[in-house]
């Protein structure tokens, strides 16, 4: 062939793959449904596009085209605006595996176009293609139908899935610096493999044990490379808000399309606004080659597994989207507000218990204020301060003679009673105030008291005694006038009981003299 011509050819083919260009793997489980998109170029807008199954460059009879939308189980729909037609397929079976071409027709020319592998799985389903730097890590998820949930799931290195090694299982989910997590509720187990070095690049395989039948599986091509990869991310795992947004940055290194998929769903390119009907922000600097993808109004719909695509490589991606977003900022106001008023309802319960206690005892002082020196009788009544009195002064009468102490203990009683109006007052002072007088009449050991009049009159019986200044003639005393009478009343001041008692107790010896003389 002429050297010109083909370079000519090469040319023309490059041309028509740049000018139409699709996703370059798709990978979907039997009875799903997939969308595929196909761009195309300006100058192509009112040209009719095609899908066929084969390879764009070979003769292959149209499955569908935008003259004729709709065929069987497959569906093709143009968007001029957004300078895309996309080809959706449902119910696949594994007979729909194969090479598959999106191509404009070009009247009087060779067609345009590119290709795409679709895979529909038994079982399993996995990425194609993963490409990780050494030394780094990579997470690799495996898909399986929902029949499969409580079976033991496996990792395992081999060209052939019949003969490879397993590596580890769900039953065992460590060895070495590889792992593996199966999660029932989204029906997919990850492998995880640390600190990767070129001896790591092989083909592996995702497995599902069957009891008494043959495993299903899906094969993953994975290459440890010395420097960058063709394709990577900053991180493959990115966790959202309801409500928020994530960003994901690719990177690629080559200048071949890039395209934003979800797994078991459709793909988006810089050109889409939208994936599977969620807004979609794809940014793409060909100058640092970074391919950025926003996702905006995260739902928790939208979690799941994602890959970032350059026509050849892989990389997963995995968002998980939590409630939050302005649902979680109106939560923390409640909490806010609900703690705030719970706090305040504290902080009044604890000043209305201190108002009612501090009330309580002004009430109780009140109460004490108006009964001092009262307490209470055997016979029902009340003791005032006649009866504190009384009980002074027969007290310390009665240390005078001994054979008065049971009025000692009676009176004892008294002050160590409860409600002792020492409690209410613990400095009460007494002062004698009158203990002269003789009073005929009463017996000895008898108590006069004159209604009406606060003052105790107590009889206390002195032995017969004889002076040492009377001689055995002087007359006898009279019983009559054997006698001394003293009043005792209670004296609000401030002062200690005991110099009461000590006053009272000098007030009894001088009683004591004043009688020896007048006998």
């Amino acid at each position: 062939m002429d050297p010109l011509m083909l370079l000519f050819l090469l040319i023309a083919g490059r041309t028509g793959a740049d000018s139409v260009s699709t996703v370059g793997w798709v990978t979907v489980q039997r009875g799903g449904s997939v969308t595929i998109p196909c761009f195309y170029d300006e100058r192509y807008k009112a040209h009719v596009k095609s899908w066929c199954k084969g390879s764009y460059w070979k003769p292959c009879t149209p499955l569908v085209h935008t003259d004729s939308r709709q065929e069987g189980n497959v569906s093709i729909r143009d968007d001029p605006d957004q300078r895309v037609f996309t080809v959706t397929m449902n119910n696949l079976t594994a007979g729909d595996s194969g090479w598959y071409s999106c191509f404009v027709n070009i009247s009087g020319a060779s067609d345009v176009g590119d290709r795409v592998y679709l895979s529909v799985t038994e079982g399993v389903s996995t990425l194609r293609q993963v490409s990780v730097q050494r030394g780094g890590t990579v997470t690799i998820p495996c898909f399986y139908d929902v029949g499969y949930k409580t079976h033991m799931k496996y990792w395992c290195r081999g060209n052939k899935s019949d003969s490879c090694t397993p590596i580890v299982d769900t039953d065992s989910p460590q060895e070495g610096k590889v792992s593996v997590r199966d999660n029932p509720d989204q029906r997919v187990f990850t492998v995880t493999i640390n600190n990767l070095t070129a001896g790591d690049s092989d083909k592996y395989w995702c497995r599902v044990k069957i009891s008494g039948g043959s495993d299903v599986e899906g094969r993953v091509n994975l290459s440890v490379t010395d420097g960058p990869p063709g394709l990577s991310v900053d991180k493959q795992e990115v966790t959202g808000l309801e409500g928020d947004s994530v960003s994901v940055l690719c990177r690629y290194g080559n200048n071949r399309h890039r395209m934003w998929c979800k797994i078991g769903g459709s793909c988006a390119s810089e050109r889409s606004g939208s994936l599977d009907g969620r807004p979609v922000l794809i940014r793409d600097d060909r100058v640092n080659r970074v391919f950025s993808v926003t996702v905006r109004g995260l739902e928790r719909k939208d979690t799941g597994w994602y890959w970032c695509d350059n026509g050849y490589l892989q990389i997963p991606v995995d968002i998980t989207v939590k409630q939050g977003g302005d649902n979680e900022k109106l939560s923390s106001l409640v909490q806010l507000v609900l703690y705030v008023g719970l706090g305040l309802l504290v902080l009044l319960l604890v000043i209305i218990i201190i108002t009612w206690k501090v009330w309580d005892k002004h009430k109780k002082n009140v109460a004490g204020g108006q009964n001092v020196g009262r307490t209470a009788r055997k016979d029902g009544r009340s003791f005032g301060r006649s009866d504190l009195r009384r009980c002074m002064k027969t007290l310390f009468r009665s240390w005078v003679l001994t054979s008065q102490l049971h009025k000692v203990s009676s009176c004892g009683r008294f002050f160590f009673a409860e409600g002792d109006s020492s409690r209410l007052n613990p400095d009460p002072e007494y002062a004698v105030i009158d203990r002269t007088g003789i009073s005929e009449g009463d017996p000895p050991g008898q108590t006069s008291m004159e209604p009406g009049a606060d003052v105790t009159y107590s009889s206390i019986v002195l032995p017969e005694q004889v002076s040492s200044g009377c001689s055995s003639h002087c007359p006898a005393v009279n019983p009559a006038s054997d006698v001394v009478y003293s009043s005792v009343t209670l004296k609000h001041r401030e002062g200690a009981a005991t110099e009461a008692l000590l006053y009272m107790w000098g007030a009894a010896a001088q009683d004591e003299r004043d009688t020896q003389i007048l006998q």
